[in-house]
């Protein structure tokens, strides 16, 4: 977004944070993106103001967060309104809105199949209102992902200078060990990890978020850990770290050599990072959440030699069904080099697409000029 360029009307987001950060993290990321990089002013309604604020400590000039209640003053609707995640519109707010109201669902992340025959599909409501369905995804036929510019400077900016980066960070350069980022859910086989790490040939550092300490403590059976502690484990360092910021989080993910991430918003900045990653999709029942993970790795491997993609499927299943082992560390370490080549090869390739805010606008534009 230029100085000369005006802001175009405010459009509203709404968000609900159903479970863990990757709600709002998403939707944080998205009205960050549109304002600076589109030019939109953007109202975020979310309903954990607490969490919102703890993302964006320092707000932002054209993004106004709002708490999301039941008192909640909807005085005017947003010509353009933005659910996330299939969390409902407020009645009281839909009551507001208009036919020329252009009402999107922006859905979860997903690499299977069937998104590209649902993305962009309209679906016409009771009220009169139309609801439209916006698929994320990895083909062009989906709505992409978010990828800001910022990110080729920061990946060079990793490469070039790791040492800055992991000093800003507040944790001192450690290029004689493998350095390892862990995010994960709770079901996540934590103590098999850390058991692998324990007697690996290479010295290891593991860098942990203070939301997942508890974790980690509870697999070594010992007292919680708090931020700023390091617990050698034989081979392993473990490193306690802040709540980072979300750009401080893209930037630990640059400088790591391999990154566990889960969810959405992670996953998304972990590919962005060009580094080997290990995924760890959000448990569902009836296993549905291993259909993802195999669609998902379908995609990623698709230009992968035989040597990458079975080192990473290995991987990315066993830490999905809780069989992680020693031989899946060892495997990793002994094809670190081509898992390595493979995630940069990836991301550029991924990145010739058109990102998610850019795909959003360009939709938007579409609908108005069918209703002029």
């Amino acid at each position: 977004m230029t100085a000369q360029q005006p802001l175009q009307p405010a459009w509203d987001i709404f968000c609900k944070v159903v479970d863990n950060f990757g709600d709002i993290g998403v939707c944080w990321r998205l009205a960050r993106q549109l304002a600076e990089e589109q030019g939109v002013a953007i109202r975020l309604w979310v309903d954990d103001i607490v969490l919102a604020q703890r993302f964006a400590p320092e707000g932002h000039a054209d993004v106004d967060l709002q708490h999301w209640t039941e008192q909640a003053d909807f005085s005017v609707a947003a010509t353009v309104v933005i659910e996330t995640f299939s969390c409902g519109l407020p009645e009281r707010y839909q009551q507001l809105m208009t036919p020329q109201s252009i009402w999107l669902n922006i859905e979860y992340l997903s690499a299977e199949a069937w998104v590209e025959g649902f993305h962009g599909r309209p679906s016409p409501q009771a009220n009169g209102l139309v609801r439209y369905f916006f698929y994320p995804g990895f083909s062009p036929l989906t709505g992409g992902l978010l990828r800001e510019k910022f990110l080729p400077q920061l990946q060079q900016q990793a490469a070039q200078s790791p040492d800055a980066i992991w000093q800003h960070l507040g944790l001192q350069p450690k290029s004689e060990a493998i350095n390892i980022s862990l995010f994960c859910y709770a079901h996540a086989p934590v103590k098999a990890l850390l058991d692998s790490l324990a007697v690996s040939p290479q010295a290891v550092r593991l860098i942990v978020p203070e939301s997942i300490a508890l974790l980690v403590s509870q697999a070594l059976e010992c007292q919680p850990f708090q931020v700023g502690q390091s617990i050698q484990h034989q081979q392993c360092t473990i490193e306690v770290i802040p709540f980072l910021s979300q750009i401080d989080y893209d930037s630990l993910l640059a400088v790591c050599d391999l990154n566990f991430v889960r969810g959405e918003d992670s996953w998304i900045r972990a590919i962005w990072a060009a580094k080997p990653m290990i995924w760890l999709p959000y448990q569902q029942s009836e296993d549905t959440h291993l259909d993802k993970l195999n669609a998902f790795l379908k995609h990623y491997l698709m230009l992968a030699n035989d040597e990458v993609k079975e080192t990473v499927v290995s991987m990315m299943q066993a830490w999905a069904n809780k069989e992680w082992a020693v031989q899946h560390w060892q495997g990793w370490i002994s094809h670190r080099q081509s898992t390595a080549a493979h995630a940069k090869t990836y991301a550029a390739q991924l990145s010739q697409q058109p990102d998610l805010a850019t795909n959003l606008v360009i939709f938007i534009e579409k609908l108005r000029a069918i209703r002029v």
